[in-house]
């Protein structure tokens, strides 16, 4: 708000400060006139003159007959043609304040025009119903436009709770999904996982009842917007879902997505 007030009234600022300058330069210029003056009477002295010759030549005679500077600025045709020169760079200084903040606007605009009308993946996790189980992960194109998977990436990690996760997520060698396109509310299948090739990642570290440690899998799609031509950095969907692990009859379960307290490292959508 500060900043609007001020570019707002940048233009008065800049009127008030050529103002003062413009005073205060005749003000200098009448000053150092009666010094030259007096400093030329004390060089070539002038030769005896009456009283009524003196009077003339005293300073306030001098100034009757020239008006201080500063009146100068108002007079025609000199100070009107100054006036409307400082008038003109006026108007163009402010007309330069109006074309900086419409092109702002401007800016602005199209790139909400941009977010609205650009590819959006988002990332799900279903249970696999059947013999084998498991899950399949799917991406889904929840924007306007095309997009463009330049990469998907998967991997998983024992903690003891959500604040333990790597700093750094290590995800697994290889993308799963590349050079693939995925049109407005397409839905296509990434990869399909299993409790059991999460245990051959995992290894010896795959905890044996719950509460011996969670495993969080988590993954990210890089992609593009089909539609736009320019090199523009890929968008990025990070994603993170923790594991059920069987209870009783039950089998293990689908992800649980964490979407609060979840570092950006996991959980990210640009």
């Amino acid at each position: 708000m500060l900043k609007s007030l001020a570019m707002k009234y940048f233009p008065i600022a800049i009127l008030a400060g050529l103002i003062a300058a413009i005073l205060g330069m005749s003000h200098y210029a009448e000053i150092r006139t009666y010094e030259h003056r007096d400093n030329a009477k004390q060089v070539n002295p002038t030769p005896a003159v009456t009283p009524d010759k003196a009077a003339e030549g005293s300073h306030e005679a001098y100034k009757a007959k020239n008006p201080p500077g500063w009146i100068e600025t108002f007079t025609w045709p000199d100070g009107v043609t100054g006036w409307a020169l400082l008038l003109t760079l006026l108007v163009i200084a402010w007309q330069s304040v109006e074309t900086r903040d419409a092109a702002r606007a401007g800016l602005l605009s199209a790139q909400a025009m941009i977010n609205a009308e650009r590819p959006w993946i988002m990332v799900t996790v279903e249970e696999v119903v059947g013999p084998n189980g498991g899950f399949n992960l799917y991406m889904t194109n929840k924007g306007r436009t095309p997009a463009m998977i330049s990469g998907a990436y998967m991997g998983c990690v024992v903690v003891t709770d959500l604040s333990a996760l790597p700093s750094k997520s290590p995800y697994g060698p290889g993308s799963m999904a590349k050079n693939r396109i995925v049109l407005p509310d397409e839905k296509l299948l990434i990869t399909w996982f299993s409790g059991g090739t999460m245990r051959k990642i995992v290894g010896n570290g795959f905890p044996s009842a719950p509460g011996d440690g969670e495993i969080y899998v988590f993954g990210k799609i890089l992609y593009k917007n089909l539609l736009d031509p320019s090199p523009n950095v890929p968008h990025e969907t990070r994603w993170i879902g923790l594991y059920q692990l069987p209870v009783g009859e039950l089998s293990d379960s689908i992800f649980a997505f964490q979407g609060i307290g979840v570092p950006d490292e996991y959980d990210r959508y640009s």
